[in-house]
């Protein structure tokens, strides 16, 4: 993994960003809707500005995602170029399944958060 750039706490998750990738680790029991949704849009805007990323979802604790939020993609579109769920609990993996037949963007679905952003570095030319 890259170094650390930035970290940022919000009452539902904390963002930390990589040059390449922000890594989510949203709060246990929290609900992941569309107003958490524009929320961490507008943060990984005022980071990457016009910058390609990758989002990657660190789900080590239980919460809900409403899967309409990924209708939403077409608002970071351009910018946004891969998700990564990662997570080794069954029913986690399962709900990632379901929310990548929403996503328009690369998606991809790992166990260890290094093979995530392995994987988000290899998106970007070297």
């Amino acid at each position: 993994m890259s170094d650390l750039i930035k970290s940022v706490k919000l009452g539902f998750t904390t963002l930390d960003f990589y040059k390449n990738y922000v890594i989510s680790e949203v709060n246990e029991e929290a609900v992941f809707s569309h107003s958490q949704f524009m929320e961490v849009v507008n943060r990984c805007r005022e980071f990457y500005v016009e910058k390609k990323f990758v989002y990657i979802s660190k789900r080590i604790n239980n919460y809900s995602v409403d899967p309409t939020v990924y209708l939403k993609l077409e608002e970071i579109r351009k910018n946004l170029i891969g998700i990564a769920i990662v997570s080794n609990k069954v029913s986690s993996i399962n709900m990632a399944g379901f929310e990548k037949t929403f996503s328009k963007v690369d998606f991809k679905i790992f166990l260890e958060l290094d093979e995530a952003a392995e994987w988000a570095e290899n998106l970007f030319p070297h």
